[in-house]
């Protein structure tokens, strides 16, 4: 009798953080959908020719009118280039950090971002014959080789990295290949002007064919990653409890970093390295939604979005009339996000 009693207690306790959580994942995905839609309409809004809120909707959908054909052909691929990049570098940055078990884990401190730009610099400037590949594979290609190298660099094989060894690995690669660039930016200034841009990320000079070439692999990318969220879930339990469950740690692990590369690779090869959007956006959710990547996946794409959007806005009151990439801006607000959280780690000698 006393028993069956003190589970009544457990059991309501229980159900109202259950319940606490749904109302919390909803509040938040109000308060997402309503910055959305509200930084679209002033990013569409705002620029040399200014345009009413209450054009912007016959606007998008016809272009009889100069500021109108200005929407459609600059302002609003400009908005959903944003919005992809965005979506794909925030659940990158939620992968890595679930398949590295590491909370400074993201797709620019790992290198995979330089990685990425790097080898793209390279065929603009040093090898012409690479040129003519797609942007986009040659980005992916880099992404991969330089997650790998930093994760052998960190010493994965001698079994889990501490989170500071792999940030420090991640930087010192990344260091690396920024400076790679740059030497070959020096060395060939007749393709300065063409290669800068990859250097700060931004979404300066989107246009529809950047969405085209980014909107297959984002896809693929947002589909196996919300297709993931039952076994990060298993692997955030650590390697032998979901190895007790019957989870396949390594498979998990090897699909999870894939995904990663597709991801941030497929985004910097339209936008460049914009940084920090990996890193900050899981860990702002993880304390507003809880950590079930069923949840945080999904909202990390609409946040990740939302805030390379509202970025990208500030970008262009930094010093007008001129604009400034809105990585510049994400950098700013990432790199002492990224000191707090590394000061939080715990320093291990493993």
């Amino acid at each position: 009798m006393s028993a069956s009693v003190g589970t009544v207690p457990v059991q309501e306790s229980t159900q109202r953080r259950v319940v606490t959580n749904k109302q919390r994942v909803t509040w938040v995905t109000l308060a997402l959908v309503v910055l959305l839609v509200a930084g679209a309409a002033w990013a569409l809004s705002i620029g040399s020719q200014h345009i009413s809120l209450t054009r912007l909707p016959g606007a998008i959908f016809k272009a009889d009118q100069p500021d109108e054909l200005i929407l459609q052909s600059i302002r609003l691929p400009r908005v959903v280039l944003a919005l992809c990049v965005g979506a794909a570098l925030a659940v990158a940055g939620a992968l890595m950090q679930a398949v590295a078990a590491n909370p400074l884990a993201a797709p620019e401190i790992m290198g995979v971002n330089a990685g990425a730009v790097f080898v793209v610099v390279l065929a603009i400037t040093i090898v012409p014959k690479l040129s003519g590949a797609p942007t986009i594979l040659l980005a992916l290609g880099g992404a991969g080789v330089a997650g790998v190298s930093v994760m052998l660099l960190a010493g994965s094989g001698r079994g889990r990295v501490s989170p500071v060894r792999l940030a420090l690995a991640g930087v010192t690669a990344s260091s690396l290949l920024i400076s790679l660039t740059q030497v070959l930016i020096i060395f060939n200034e007749n393709s300065t002007d063409s290669v800068l841009f990859w250097l700060v990320g931004g979404v300066n000079y989107a246009g529809w064919t950047d969405i085209r070439n980014l909107l297959p692999w984002l896809v693929v990318g947002l589909i196996g990653a919300f297709a993931m969220a039952r076994p990060l879930n298993l692997l955030a339990l650590g390697d032998d409890m979901a190895r007790g469950l019957g989870q396949n740690v390594e498979r998990t692990r090897i699909i999870g970093s894939a995904l990663v590369i597709v991801l941030s690779g497929a985004a910097v090869s339209v936008a460049g390295p914009v940084a920090f959007i990996g890193l900050i956006v899981p860990h702002i959710l993880r304390r507003l939604i809880g950590s079930s990547y069923a949840v945080l996946l999904p909202l990390s794409a609409v946040t990740g979005a939302v805030l390379v959007l509202y970025a990208d806005i500030v970008s262009r009151y930094v010093k007008p009339p001129y604009e400034v990439p809105a990585g510049v801006v994400t950098a700013l607000l990432g790199a002492p996000i990224f000191v707090y959280l590394a000061r939080r780690q715990k320093v291990t000698a493993s």
